[in-house]
């Protein structure tokens, strides 16, 4: 008895082991070569935040401003922050730790789940290790064949590290977890199983998107494969779980920040608005056909966990396989989710394979066992050359994104730049440079940058460039960071160079980047405006560039930042005077004038523009006081959370649901 106790804690550290042998690099390396990679703006919050606690209700650093929330769900973020902090190491070093911690966690948890599922632990055990040391998307997928460069190699590994998943894995970590949550909720029936269940929701809620859309598939998928007599109490359990559960994440992820998300799906996705444009009709159908097969396989009594991993690995597959990111999707950025379609089959492959173990004579069995470690051992280089061609360190002295930004940095503190492309991923990752554009779609407020981040980019007609300098003074932009043929960004996305050259001063020239000044020195964030000069609502380049031949020709404002919220702006003002600050306006911005509160709005750009009703010396105080539901959202998670712990440390309630 007491060794089939230690069977469990023994399997999970012996996977612990070999996926921390194979992602060890992880725990050591700063930074990687991935410049390609997202995980350059994932570093650079958590290193804002690691600097700035209790400081970083504004985001100043991308968007021309933004509110915290909408740079991106906050979990993952905040423990690489606390980790660097109290670490004493860089936030880089922190991330790649965090992150090597939770790809090795992954099987554990699928080992844990697939027990809790019902399945023999020698099944369990052979699934995670399938998890551990194949790619089945490889064999199933061409494009993921040529990206990942073999049949053998790490899939799941190389999109951590070269394509910067890190929240994405680490939310498909906690997803076994959410669903053993789930089933020990619906057998135990007790509010602690429950509200375990709602918590470990919010931590994926809480740590990345794609991987709450695969949750609520796998979510779906268990309540398909439950029997008829469970259906409805597992209906309830997921459901209320899942109210509580955003209850729970409710202040790192308020409605106004799920509004922002949601609509940007269509403009950001596509391929997912192609496939809406003709209805919903196939998704749907596709649930209908799971559910069908799901009721199906109860009434055969295929057992739960066949009848989950079965169900999840063909729903997951339908939806991503086919999906192309540019043309048709079933559901917003689909092809990501092919990582997810491995834990059903990999939960297939342990269950088979231990079936037709069972079958093999006693005596033969030490002899089935030493010869599967040939295969386990070439899986395991395999994987291990993988990791060392993914995480290699870099020296950065010699990338341009690094260069570039430490030169800004010197020469230009506080000023609003426009890079593209790595260096905008990276730029943060090294120091404080507030971007026109920056990172993270998904939260941005404002499409006219995208609209403009396109067009200094690639249009090149006769008076386009002259075009793209008035729309980037009228967003407070200072320099411009245009990468040559020689840069080390890795996309490299502007055209026909020489005409930068042509309309833009050069401020710095290094390592294949050049450095050009926009705006005319001295140019401040704030600007008075004499009443009608301010840009109109729906404006057109006449208004945009009236607008700016105004400001370049008068004196700014004074203007100063006090800390990430907050502003001081002097000035002297005739009667009717307005101030446009080019800040990114949202409506918790608050502005109070020789101490009295005054009215604040948007122009027509989406900038703030400030009505002080002041006369002479005014010294104008500029607040950002949180999205308007904040508040809200902090009361909804503080009685969640008290909740919750009520129901942890409270008596065991049974037949609850």
């Amino acid at each position: 008895m007491k060794s089939e106790k230690l069977r469990s804690p023994a399997a999970a550290l012996s996977l612990l082991a070999l996926n921390i042998a194979v992602c060890w690099r992880l725990f050591t390396v700063e930074f990687t070569g991935h410049f390609g990679s997202i995980e350059g703006s994932f570093i650079a919050i958590a290193r804002y935040l690691s600097q700035h606690w209790g400081d970083s209700s504004w985001w100043p650093l991308w968007h021309c401003g933004m509110p915290y929330q909408d740079t991106y769900v906050p979990l993952l973020h905040l423990v690489v922050a606390a980790t660097a902090r109290f670490g004493h190491i860089s936030a880089a070093h922190a991330y790649h730790s965090v992150i090597g911690a939770t790809y090795a966690l992954g099987p554990v948890a699928l080992y844990f789940l697939a027990v809790r599922l019902g399945t023999s632990r020698g099944a369990a055990f052979l699934g995670a290790l399938f998890y551990s040391l194949l790619s089945p998307s490889a064999f199933l997928m061409h494009n993921i064949r040529v990206d990942v460069g073999s049949l053998w190699y790490a899939r799941r590994l190389q999109v951590l590290t070269m394509y910067g998943e890190g929240p994405h894995i680490t939310a498909m970590t906690m997803m076994p977890i959410v669903i053993l949550a789930l089933e020990s909720a619906l057998q135990r029936r007790t509010t602690r199983s429950w509200v375990l269940a709602a918590i470990s929701m919010a931590v994926v809620f809480l740590t990345n998107v794609p991987g709450t859309m695969a949750l609520a598939l796998a979510i779906f998928c268990w309540l398909c494969a439950q029997p008829k007599e469970n259906l409805r109490r597992a209906w309830v359990i997921a459901s209320s779980a899942a109210v509580m559960a955003y209850c729970l994440a409710c202040y790192g992820l308020p409605p106004s920040s799920v509004k922002t998300v949601v609509g940007n799906v269509g403009p950001m996705h596509s391929g997912f608005s192609n496939s809406m444009r003709h209805g919903p009709l196939t998704l749907l159908l596709v649930f209908a056909v799971t559910a069908a097969v799901g009721f199906g396989m109860t009434r055969l009594r295929v057992p739960l966990l066949q009848r989950f991993a079965i169900l999840f690995f063909a729903l997951v597959a339908v939806i991503a396989i086919p999906a192309n990111v540019d043309t048709y999707e079933l559901l917003p950025q689909a092809g990501r989710l092919h990582l997810e379609m491995e834990i059903g089959i990999c939960l297939l492959l342990g269950s088979a394979v231990w079936t037709l173990y069972t079958f093999v004579p006693r005596w033969l069995r030490p002899i089935v066992l030493a010869l599967a470690l040939a295969p386990i051992g070439i899986q395991f280089d395999n994987y291990q050359t993988r990791a060392a061609i993914d995480v290699q360190p870099v020296d950065l002295e010699k990338r341009s994104e690094y260069t570039t930004t430490r030169w800004i940095e010197a020469n230009l503190p506080g000023r609003r730049v426009y890079a593209s492309g790595s260096t905008s991923f990276w730029m943060d990752a090294f120091a404080d440079v507030p971007q026109m554009a920056g990172c993270c779609d998904q939260g941005q407020s404002m499409p006219l940058i995208n609209w403009l981040a396109a067009f200094i980019n690639g249009a090149t007609g006769p008076h386009d460039t002259e075009f793209s300098k008035i729309w980037m003074q009228a967003l407070g932009v200072d320099a411009l960071v245009v990468n040559g043929e020689a840069s080390d960004d890795d996309y490299k996305d502007f055209r026909d160079l020489p005409r930068f050259d042509r309309n833009f001063p050069v401020l710095h020239a290094e390592h294949g980047d050049t450095i050009y000044q926009v705006r005319p020195p001295g140019a401040t964030l704030a600007h008075i405006l004499h009443s009608g000069e301010q840009i109109p609502p729906k404006p057109d380049f006449p208004d945009v560039r009236r607008y700016v031949e105004v400001i370049n020709s008068r004196q700014s404002a004074s203007f100063t930042w006090i800390h990430g919220g907050e502003a001081r702006i002097s000035t002297a003002l005739s009667p009717g005077d307005l101030v446009s600050v080019q800040v990114a306006w949202f409506p918790g911005w608050k502005v109070w004038v020789n101490g009295t509160q005054k009215p604040i709005t948007a122009d027509g750009l989406g900038l703030i523009l400030i009505d002080p009703q002041c006369q002479g010396s005014c010294d104008i105080t500029l607040k950002w006081t949180g999205p308007g539901d904040l508040p809200f959202a902090a009361i909804v998670s503080i009685f969640a959370l008290l909740a919750a712990l009520w129901c942890l440390v409270g008596p065991l309630r049974h037949s609850v649901f």
